[in-house]
């Protein structure tokens, strides 16, 4: 992803995800211009089809999917599991991908609910697991966190999962917001 197509593809961020879970734009482009982030677009020729925003070059190893969406119109077709593998193999020699998923349980309505399980469990067909024993929010939005494990173990990954998330943020959020990450357990 170019900045200079990061207005288009922020009009499908606002359309993919609720407010609160991504960044102003202001905030993703400078991330983006900075390096911090990476905005990735899978593609089939000149079609896009499905994108990413990661945080990859971090010291500490680890690779956090802080967006991920299929274009509403290519879902249900194996794309999204497609670009997961082709991250896989971008990211093999890292320790392991992190991503955020909103907890089912904290749902508002019983479609939201499903909704949420239903990527969950698509995460978990990927390779992911759902770390367990973390109570987590991010921006006051409860997750729950899942990991995919790359050179380092599920073992490892479950003792470093609050340090490796804390570090994480830090690059994106600083002190002045860093407090909205939490770990109530």
């Amino acid at each position: 992803m170019e900045l200079d197509e990061l207005k288009v593809f922020y009009k499908r961020i606002k359309q993919d995800f609720s407010q609160g879970e991504y960044a102003p734009y202001a905030v993703l482009y400078k991330h983006l211009k900075n390096g911090w982030q990476n905005g990735l677009v899978f593609c089939e020729g000149e079609q896009d089809l499905a994108y990413a925003v990661c945080l990859d070059n971090h010291e500490n190893g680890y690779v956090l999917i802080s967006l991920f969406a299929v274009f509403k119109e290519y879902r249900e077709r194996g794309i999204g599991s497609a670009f997961i593998k082709r991250l896989h193999q971008k990211y093999k020699d890292k320790l392991a991908i992190f991503v955020e998923v909103e907890r089912p349980d904290e749902a508002k309505t019983r479609k939201e609910g499903y909704s949420r399980w239903r990527r969950i469990e698509f995460y978990e067909k990927a390779g992911f697991y759902l770390i367990q024993g973390v109570d987590y929010s991010i921006w006051d939005i409860p997750m729950h966190l899942m990991a995919l494990p790359l050179v380092a173990s599920e073992e490892t990954i479950n003792q470093r999962i609050r340090r490796s998330m804390y570090e994480l943020y830090f690059n994106l959020m600083g002190k002045e917001f860093i407090h909205k990450m939490q770990f109530l357990s």
